[in-house]
C-alpha cells in the first residue's frame, strides 16, 4: 500500500472535477426531496383547511344555525351548499368548499355529504 501512494502529491484536475460533480448530483437529488416535501406539505394544509372550514358548516346544519341567506365565502373559501330530500325522511347536505386562487394545489375543492333529520333552512 505504501508503494502505491508513495508518489502522489495531490488530487488531479480529473479527479477534482468529478468530484465536484459527483457532489452536484447529490445535492440536486436532496434539494429535489425537501422541494417535493414543502409541495406535499403545502397541499395538506390547504386540503386540511378546507375539511375544517366543511366541518364548521356541517356542525352549523345540524344545530340548525346555518342560514342559507349567509355569505357563502368563509375565510376566503367558496362555499357551496345544497340541501335535498334524502332516504325516508332524512335531508341529505352536500358542502364544497373552493380554496382561494393561486394557493397552488391539484384539487382546490373539497366535497362532502352529510345526511340529517329534519327541516333545513
Amino acid at each position: 500500500m505504501k508503494k502505491f501512494w508513495n508518489g502522489q502529491q495531490g488530487m488531479t484536475l480529473v479527479e477534482l472535477l468529478a468530484a465536484i460533480a459527483l457532489l452536484g448530483i447529490v445535492l440536486f437529488t436532496f434539494m429535489s426531496i425537501f422541494t417535493q416535501s414543502a409541495k406535499f406539505s403545502a397541499h395538506n394544509q390547504e386540503t386540511l383547511t378546507a375539511v375544517q372550514v366543511a366541518e364548521d358548516i356541517v356542525a352549523e346544519v345540524r344545530t340548525g344555525t346555518y342560514s342559507v341567506s349567509e355569505d357563502f365565502t368563509r375565510n376566503e373559501y367558496d362555499i357551496e351548499l345544497v340541501i335535498e330530500d334524502g332516504p325516508e325522511n332524512l335531508k341529505v347536505a352536500t358542502i364544497t368548499v373552493k380554496s382561494p386562487e393561486g394557493v397552488g394545489i391539484n384539487e382546490p375543492e373539497f366535497t362532502t355529504h352529510m345526511y340529517f333529520e329534519g327541516s333545513a333552512p
